[in-house]
């Protein structure tokens, strides 16, 4: 009979910043599982990885190495990842929180405001995603099926919610009377100490000046980046405006950069790579 072997679980998509999470994960804890939904490999940011398998292979890997789980962690909610977990033996849920496994269903169902005017889309059924009306009405459908479980499951299934704003954690309790634990969580690398050598640092140069803005972190539609880029515009500044666009909607990437250029011309510096 094959040992038992205890493992945290991890339901995972083949995401970019992934890999430096799990090297990151592995010199805390060494009995990671990383179980990948979506396209089997070859993957496109995954490394295949003894402790990475796809979820098609789960119950075969489970059967030969006699899994015990002794957490698993959602990162980004899904339909397929709620089954999984409901055919699990019982376990304590972390949901690593991503955004959109709430704002979408926020604005689908509740009403949310996410945009301000000059970004809010345009049209029929703009609180839905979906080029044309037609894959609006089909993605409202699937929406529809899929709120009735992740209503109950959020509230039935998830001991903690992990993330780094108390905001969106108070979004999630109103709106769907969450009773579990928020823990503070990113994805970089957050270490305390490199936050400690920082604040340092600057009380060491309290004349400290910088010509440089940060906006937003990413190319999605929630950075409501024209909004912002216009408020700038009219402020004046003589600053460099960095604008991380490495990755969201291409679409919003693009009407961004030619709205950046127009509204601030050079001072408008978008960073295209991923950092």
């Amino acid at each position: 009979m094959v040992t038992p072997i205890s493992m945290y679980v991890h339901l995972i998509n083949d995401e970019k910043f992934l890999p430096p999470f799990m090297k990151r994960a592995q010199a805390v804890v060494k009995n990671h599982l990383y179980i990948v939904f979506g396209p089997k490999p070859p993957y496109k940011f995954l490394s295949e990885g003894e402790n990475i398998i796809h979820a098609s292979d789960w119950e075969e890997f489970q059967m030969e190495q006699n899994i015990q789980i002794e957490r698993i962690y959602i990162h980004l909610m899904t339909y397929q990842k709620i089954k999984w977990v409901k055919s699990a033996p019982e376990a304590p849920v972390y949901w690593l929180f991503y955004g959109n496994d709430l704002y979408e269903l926020l604005r689908a169902f509740k009403g949310f405001k996410l945009y301000e005017k000059d970004d809010a889309p345009r049209g029929i059924l703009t609180n839905i995603k979906g080029k044309t009306i037609k894959k609006r009405v089909q993605r409202w459908a699937k929406l529809l099926a899929y709120h009735r479980h992740y209503r109950s499951f959020v509230k039935g299934h998830v001991d903690f919610w992990c993330f780094w704003s108390p905001g969106d954690f108070d979004l999630l309790k109103k709106h769907y009377s969450f009773p579990g634990t928020m823990l503070k969580f990113q994805y970089g690398a957050f270490n305390p100490a490199d936050i400690e050598l920082v604040k340092q640092w600057v009380a060491q140069h309290p004349d400290l000046t910088s010509n440089n803005i940060l906006l937003n972190h990413s190319g999605s539609q929630s950075g409501n980046h024209k909004h912002l880029l216009a408020q700038l515009s009219t402020f004046g500044i003589d600053a460099k405006v960095k604008t991380p666009l490495s990755y969201g909607d291409k679409q919003h990437i693009n009407d961004t950069l030619a709205f950046g250029k127009s509204a601030l011309g050079r001072s408008f510096q978008p960073i295209l790579d991923y950092m």
